[in-house]
């Protein structure tokens, strides 16, 4: 191997979703709830989940040997590892480098270097280059669907910790996939998602599958997120509803979602009030590992840091 923590690296989420997968295949679930009636869940199919894996794995081939495109036909960038890449235009394949391997001229860096700002004088008070990366290589969004939450910041817990399964743009096609029965839901689809209020969304984020008696194939994040963090990722679910895979960098950067806000539906900002919301999370906090009264480990805690903002405090509007 020319580059072994490259290829280390790519396959980072793999690794994830296995664990998760070859212990938890007998519990497949088939079908789930939507509106609270039984439906057959969303799913890519098995040809799909598979060939997505192996394209994962391409990918990460091509890029260690400096070869440009991309599995998924954007030259620029690929969906299912989300790096950027040297290319004169959306649809070129050829005249392209991945950004690493050797190379005779030098060092090069990938398209997503080329976005990157300078960071400020008062680096530390200017929040954006905390995700300097997602911010400039991903969708920006100027409004929420899901109000006192940021799908900007939702992104990069997702991209941290739910695309090994789910996929890059959420259509359940993660390399991981493959590996996992029942395979994840396909996060974008209107006609199963719209139904799903953000209660339901919240609490097998933070409880897991067996939360909502569903597979223990969806691990419980609450001991990972807090609160805030669980319901900024709801608004990038919300955000990415019916979104197709993109043809251009262009629309992969300017996303539009189906997603209509639920009449009377919980909110990061009206959750504390919520008699639904505070019986789910007691619940959950009671089976989660590590929890008892007054432990700082508490998920409806608030710890600052970083682009972490309560509530109260998101400025992005609201879609009424």
């Amino acid at each position: 191997m020319k580059n072994a923590k490259l290829k280390i690296g790519l396959i980072a989420m793999t690794s994830l979703g296995m664990m998760w997968g070859s212990a938890t295949a007998f519990a497949a679930e088939k079908r789930c709830t939507a509106g609270g009636q039984k439906v057959e869940c969303p799913t890519v199919s098995a040809a799909e989940a598979a060939a997505a894996s192996a394209a994962f794995l391409k990918e990460g081939a091509d890029m260690e040997e400096g070869q440009g495109g991309s599995t998924y036909g954007i030259a620029p960038f690929d969906y299912l590892t989300g790096v950027g890449k040297r290319a004169d235009s959306d649809t070129k394949t050829f005249k392209t480098h991945s950004g690493y391997g050797s190379d005779t001229k030098g060092s090069y860096k990938t398209e997503l270097w080329d976005r990157v700002k300078a960071p400020s004088s008062d680096g530390v008070k200017d929040k954006s280059v905390y995700d300097q990366w997602t911010n400039n290589w991903s969708p920006k969004f100027g409004e929420t669907l899901v109000a006192g939450a940021d799908p900007n910041h939702g992104k990069t817990y997702y991209y941290s910790y739910c695309i090994a399964c789910h996929g890059w743009l959420m259509h359940g096609d993660g390399p991981s996939a493959s590996e996992l029965d029942p395979r994840p839901r396909t996060l974008t689809r209107g006609d199963y998602m719209q139904k799903k209020t953000n209660l339901e969304l919240f609490t097998v984020i933070k409880g897991g599958g067996e939360a909502v008696s569903l597979s223990s194939s969806m691990p419980n994040w609450g001991n990972v997120l807090q609160d805030q963090d669980i319901w900024d990722i709801v608004a990038f679910i919300r955000a990415m509803q019916d979104v197709q895979p993109p043809k251009s960098v262009t629309e992969y950067l300017n996303p539009k979602s189906t997603f209509k806000p639920i009449k009377g539906d919980v909110t990061a900002l009206n959750a504390a009030k919520s008699a639904d919301f505070q019986e789910a999370q007691e619940l959950i906090e009671s089976e989660m590992t590590g929890r008892a009264p007054g432990s700082e480990l508490v998920g409806g805690g608030f710890v600052a840091g970083g682009n972490r903002a309560a509530p109260e405090q998101v400025q992005l509007k609201a879609v009424k």
